[in-house]
């Protein structure tokens, strides 16, 4: 019986150059002295003339950063970002069979709609701060002025709406910065355990309603190297939500080690735990496990999502461990230079 496979029959070559040059992604081949072999429809924009083909880079590739991408002799497969004639480039560099094959995929789009997302949360988040201001100074005023405790009680309600809506835009505000690396991180050496001690003051009026107890467990002489600021609303936010969605007479620890090249900071707590099924979804923005739960509390649904992008900007990762019932144990890992 004949077999009618792409594995069993020869694949033209001819069919495979066409299929590349229908692509609007550049691919460049050069062989082990860097001459060049191949460069598909898309990428000989990138090349001072069309006869190519044998030619060493040097004498047909216009473009600086693509000049030093082929001339730089990688140890390994690597990705770069890099700006070609005013468009922003995903450039992908593999090495095959003694060839070198740079892959250019132009992401300037996609850039450009990043930025424009951020600029809409920034600017939006902005505009509402004036009125969300203003509302808050006007309960302010309501609550001195006025003794009825019905009417003080809508004004209560009132205020806990505006605080959760100022904490909502402070975390797009955050979370946009963030995303857009417009922060930079200044990273430099310190005292984890004090840090902790802040955070744990600052929190300690919410402890109250349930009793909660917060144990520092760093040692005091554990350093990190971080950027303390950003560091401080990551592990912020982990502690906070470990006593909002603890138990009555629960506690929250906080412990730092060392594993080789990383350091890792944990906060547990005895709490109501996370389903199975919602642990992978746990760190997008605006996931809420228990939505009816969450909205009482008064969180944003972006805390997470912020813990999880400071993390990332340090070169480190964020996972959590729960059992519905008995807890969550949630671990920062950054590398220690």
């Amino acid at each position: 019986m004949e077999s009618n496979t792409l594995k069993d029959q020869h694949l033209d070559y001819e069919i495979l150059i066409s299929f590349l040059d229908y692509l609007k992604e550049g691919v460049i081949v050069v062989d082990e002295n860097k001459n060049i072999l191949f460069v598909n429809r898309f990428a000989q924009r990138f090349l001072n003339t069309p006869d190519y083909e044998g030619k060493h880079f040097k004498e047909v590739i216009n473009d600086n950063y693509l000049y030093s991408i082929i001339s730089h002799d990688y140890d390994k497969d690597t990705k770069l970002e890099v700006n070609i004639d005013s468009s922003k480039y995903l450039v992908n560099v593999y090495h095959i069979k003694g060839k070198k094959i740079i892959h250019l995929q132009d992401i300037t789009p996609f850039e450009i709609y990043k930025q424009a997302k951020k600029d809409f949360v920034s600017n939006v988040s902005h505009e509402l701060k004036t009125p969300i201001s203003v509302l808050k100074s006007a309960m302010e005023t309501i609550e001195e002025e006025i003794k009825d405790s019905n009417i003080l009680k809508f004004v209560d309600m009132a205020k806990k709406r505006i605080n959760q809506m100022d904490s909502l835009i402070n975390d797009l505000l955050i979370l946009a910065r963030l995303e857009s690396q417009e922060d930079l991180v200044n990273k430099r050496k310190y005292l984890l355990y004090k840090q902790v001690e802040d955070i744990f003051e600052d929190l300690q009026h919410l402890t109250k309603d349930k009793n909660i107890k917060l144990i520092n467990n760093v040692p005091k002489n554990f350093e990190v190297y971080a950027d303390e600021q950003k560091l401080s609303i990551a592990l912020k936010n982990l502690i906070e939500n470990a006593i909002k969605y603890n138990v009555q007479n629960g506690t929250v620890e906080v412990n730092a080690k060392t594993d080789g090249k990383y350091d890792i900071i944990s906060v547990i707590d005895t709490g109501i735990g996370i389903p199975p099924e919602s642990i992978p979804l746990v760190f997008e923005r605006f996931y809420r496990v228990d939505k009816s739960r969450s909205r009482n509390i008064g969180g944003t649904g972006l805390g997470l999502s912020i813990v999880k992008h400071i993390t990332e900007a340090h070169k480190g990762k964020v996972w959590v461990e729960s059992q519905v019932g008995k807890g969550s144990k949630f671990y920062i890992k950054i590398p220690k230079t």
